[in-house]
This record gives structure tokens, C-alpha cells and sequence, in this order.
């Protein structure tokens, strides 16, 4: 089996993937903070419906949707910033310690709190949990790499023997002594009662 170390860590790739996905986390954070400042609308739009009224909650019709403007929208821009920010900064700070399962958590809560952009953070938490499972099933995260040792557990399965993957190869000793057959423990003189011969 592969090290439980290894499958709750993180390798160099997922770790850099993951910075990555930090630094769009911060620019969108950014984005709402500037929007917070600026005190901007927010403005929904809803697909007009010819010879339909727009909903009383939307105001104005412009082309073909209905828009509702937001004034009051500062608390959520200021909700948005700082739920996208902080989560940003605790996915950063799992990916430093190389934690597999903080990250992979946050970013899937990053990818169902975020509309459009939320997806690629699935994605990122979601891939995260498939190449461990990989890794604990398989002894290889990669795609290639797994199939591989897939075909050949199958493969062995078949012919009645154990197939060598990296991970059984990478924990079994360089020579394992074969076992034999036990023999029956010696009897003690001292506590073991002598037997009486059996009546024939």
C-alpha cells in the first residue's frame, strides 16, 4: 500500500496547480473589493417573454431583458470579497502545508459558493480526490500510470497471481522468507500434566 503520507500530501504539479488556482481566487477577491469601493450596481436580468409584463421587481426592460438595478449593493460586494478572500487564504495555506484534503475541501466550497468562475475549483477539488483514490487503489496518480496498473491487477487476477504494482513493489521487502510449515509448540515439563494412556 501506498504511505498514508503520500496519498494525503501533495506532489510538486497539484501543488503548483493549486497556487495557481490561489492567485485567481485573489484577483477575483480584488475585483469584488474594487466593486465594494465603487459602490457599483448590482443588475440582474431576466429573459423577457414577448407579450409578457416584466416581474414588479424588475423595473426597466432593455432589448430582450428585463433588469432589476440594486443601489444597496454594498453588502454584497463586501459578502462576496470576503468569503472569496478568506477561503483564498485558507486553500493557501493547505497547499503550503500540502495537505491534499484542506485543499481539495475549500475548493469545492470555493467552486459551489462562485457562479460561472466556481467551476474551475470544482474541478481542482474534485481532481485532487480522484488522484488520491488513484494513489491509494493504484500506487499511481496519473492517468496513464493507473490504467497501466489497473490492466495488470486484472491481468493477475485472472492468471491466479499477484500482480506487482508500484505500490506493493515500493512497501514489500527486498526478500520476503517464504513460510513454511508451523510446527506443533513444545510441551512444557514444568506446567503441561502428563497424559494418561488411553484404555484399550
Amino acid at each position: 500500500m501506498v504511505p498514508r503520507e503520500v496519498v494525503f500530501g501533495m506532489d510538486d504539479v497539484e501543488r503548483r496547480i493549486s497556487l495557481f488556482a490561489v492567485a485567481i481566487a485573489m484577483a477575483i477577491s480584488i475585483f469584488y473589493a474594487s466593486q465594494w469601493i465603487k459602490k457599483a450596481p448590482v443588475i440582474t436580468k431576466q429573459a423577457f417573454v414577448k407579450g409578457k409584463a416584466c416581474p414588479s421587481t424588475f423595473k426597466t426592460h432593455v432589448g430582450a431583458y428585463c433588469e432589476h438595478i440594486l443601489r444597496q449593493s454594498s453588502s454584497y460586494w463586501a459578502t462576496h470579497f470576503l468569503l472569496i478572500f478568506v477561503v483564498g487564504l485558507i486553500i493557501l495555506f493547505f497547499t503550503l502545508r500540502r495537505k491534499r484534503a484542506g485543499v481539495a475541501c475549500f475548493a469545492c466550497f470555493l467552486g459551489v459558493g462562485l457562479p460561472l468562475v466556481g467551476v474551475a475549483f470544482l474541478f481542482l477539488g474534485v481532481w485532487l480526490i480522484v488522484r488520491a483514490f488513484r494513489l491509494q487503489r493504484y500506487g499511481e496518480a496519473s492517468w496513464s500510470g493507473s490504467n497501466k496498473a489497473a490492466r495488470e491487477i486484472a491481468k493477475a487476477k485472472r492468471e491466479g497471481r499477484v500482480a506487482k504494482t508500484k505500490s506493493t513493489s515500493s512497501s514489500a521487502p527486498a526478500s520476503a522468507p517464504v513460510p513454511g510449515p508451523v510446527s506443533p509448540p513444545v510441551a512444557s515439563k514444568r506446567y503441561t500434566p502428563k497424559q494418561k494412556p488411553r484404555k484399550r
